[in-house]
């Protein structure tokens, strides 16, 4: 038995090689975090310089988590921005697709442009959008609106939470890229000769895709919903990058920005911030258990 298991070891060495260094990337870099978060939630007062008080040792954080006032706040207003934003963004991105499956010149170069935006990480896109609209004289746009004589827009400074909602959701244009690829993949696992059925029958073009391809496109949707979700729950540092700690004067403070807000600023709150880091992972990973199970249903089952 031992000489199979040594033979075995020999003749994948290699392979054990080549996977090691992965192995402790996931380790040190996956495992001992999530692990040392989850020690840390636990404690009510731990300090990366002080350590741990093991009289502070329950569940407090997460009771605090689910009771404070400022937390609900921010998972209303996340719940709120998604409620508002995926709709709009997943019914731009399928009307794009929708045209981009055509039968039109150019329709493949069409959609490389469409998915360029994608490549940009959103921290960068909202580097790009601090710069154009940036407040006083330092953003592209008010020095145009200097340069013919006008004031200077105070945009990712307002007061007004409908602005700053407005100019952040723009910023998500970038990820317009991401779902329309996938639309595009939706449309094109639709039979022709449905169509084709469809056409003989007199159906127009409006009738065709709101009887057709919507309703053999639900699983789909149900599937892009989730991953939009997924995305907007996690929404944090382009806020940051766009402007000051809370985001457009504390109008957009989401949930994944109050994580890191505990953290910084001299609050060090890192075992409450712990526990609502656990708590968003639990959702994210019970949403993404769903994806999972619906995506094979989408791509093995309909095979």
């Amino acid at each position: 038995m031992k000489t199979k298991i040594k033979k075995k070891l020999k003749e994948n060495a290699i392979g054990y090689g080549l996977l090691l260094p992965f192995l402790i990337g996931l380790i040190g870099f996956t495992v001992y975090p999530l692990g040392l978060a989850l020690v840390q939630s636990f404690y009510k007062d731990y300090s990366p310089v002080t350590g741990y008080d093991p009289s502070a040792l329950g569940i407090d954080n997460y009771v605090r988590a689910l009771t404070d006032e400022w937390v609900l706040r921010s998972i209303k207003l996340t719940l709120v921005y998604a409620a508002i934003t995926i709709p709009i963004g997943l019914v731009v991105s399928f009307f794009i697709a929708y045209l981009l499956t055509a039968p039109v010149k150019c329709s493949k170069l069409f959609r490389v442009l469409v998915y360029l935006p994608a490549l940009i990480p959103g921290i960068v896109g909202a580097s790009i959008y601090k710069y154009m609209f940036g407040p006083d004289e330092f953003g592209l746009f008010n020095q145009i609106l200097i340069a013919m004589g006008r004031e200077p827009s105070q945009l990712l400074e307002s007061e007004n939470q409908t602005v700053a909602v407005l100019c952040f959701f723009l910023t998500g244009m970038f990820s317009y890229g991401c779902t329309t690829p996938m639309w595009i993949a939706g449309l094109k696992s639709i039979p022709s000769d449905v169509y084709e059925a469809a056409a003989i029958d007199g159906s127009s073009r409006s009738q065709t895709l709101f009887k057709i391809t919507l309703p053999l496109m639900g699983k789909f949707i149900f599937l892009q919903l989730l991953g939009s979700l997924i995305g907007t729950l996690q929404i944090g540092e382009s806020v940051l990058m766009l402007s000051s700690r809370g985001g457009f004067n504390g109008n957009l403070n989401f949930y994944g920005l109050m994580i890191y807000n505990q953290t910084t600023d001299g609050i060090g709150n890192y075992g409450f911030a712990s526990a609502l880091s656990y708590l968003l992972f639990i959702v994210i990973a019970a949403l993404s258990a769903i994806t999972f199970k619906a995506n094979k249903k989408v791509y093995y089952e309909d095979a």
